[in-house]
């Protein structure tokens, strides 16, 4: 069924490789026009051409207002409003706690979780007063229109991970942004929730380069295996599209069954 997000305006953060980029065309070939935000600026650009008129790059490095107030009004100059937001943007900085910088910390927080928050709180800020307006003439024009927030969470934020307590921790404040979002948006018709997905990226690649560490982590998964990127994407549009407008506050676990 193609064409559910038609005349949507999404804006996926991180999206110039992995998961990010499967999600971009996945949207793309829904019908929606998406901003491609990636730190890479040259690959963002280079998505944004492959994928034609309804895409355009954004290069702000994810983790503070300013970059959210960029990659926003990157949306509303091109296409006029956002509808979806994608926050997808992440790094790594795995170290044992005890070898584990201030920078190692801070970093994967600012990356993760603040800027979650500073994107989700720039299409908060513009979505509020539309929303309001829309409930009030919901009697004369039917349902208010419902837009969507799409967190991004992990099995390491909902089980806890050796090696990776920056990383653990930003992924489960995700989760609590994801559940107080749902709670304090639900009545203007928007919906938050959050992907916890597994998949083979050039972020994960390199913890299976050892054949023993694979064996080991592969072990982990009722499937056996990592998905692929465009395993991961369809559950995205699934919970941008009006199927999911009754669905909110809930991590979905698109992960082979590494989380039961």
């Amino acid at each position: 069924m193609a064409g559910r997000l038609e005349g949507k305006v999404a804006i996926v953060t991180g999206a110039a490789g992995g998961i990010g980029k499967a999600v971009s065309e996945a949207y793309v070939a829904e019908g929606a026009r998406v901003v491609i935000n990636d730190i890479d600026a040259g690959a963002a650009t280079l998505l944004a051409k492959e994928l034609g008129d309804n895409a355009v790059a954004e290069g702000s490095a994810i983790g503070t207002g300013a970059a959210a107030e960029a990659v926003v009004g990157t949306a509303i100059e091109a296409w006029g409003k956002v509808d979806i937001l994608v926050n997808n943007a992440g790094i790594l900085r795995d170290r044992m706690t005890h070898k584990m910088s201030e920078e190692d910390f801070d970093q994967v927080i600012q990356v993760h979780l603040k800027g979650t928050w500073a994107c989700g709180r720039e299409v908060i800020k513009l979505w509020r007063p539309l929303a309001k307006e829309e409930k009030k003439d919901e009697a004369q024009s039917g349902a208010a229109p419902h837009r969507k927030i799409i967190n991004v969470t992990s099995p390491s934020g909902l089980l806890g991970a050796v090696g990776q307590s920056n990383y653990a921790a930003a992924k489960m404040g995700i989760v609590g942004l994801t559940k107080s979002w749902a709670k304090e948006l639900g009545t203007l018709s928007i919906n938050v929730n959050a992907v916890s997905p597994t998949a083979l990226t050039a972020m994960t690649e390199p913890l299976i380069q050892n054949p023993e560490d694979k064996a080991k982590r592969l072990a982990r998964f009722a499937l056996g295996r990592y998905g692929d990127p465009e395993e991961i994407a369809p559950s995205f549009v699934f919970l941008a599209s009006k199927e999911s407008d009754y669905i909110t506050g809930q991590i979905l676990c698109v992960d082979g069954g590494l989380v039961i």
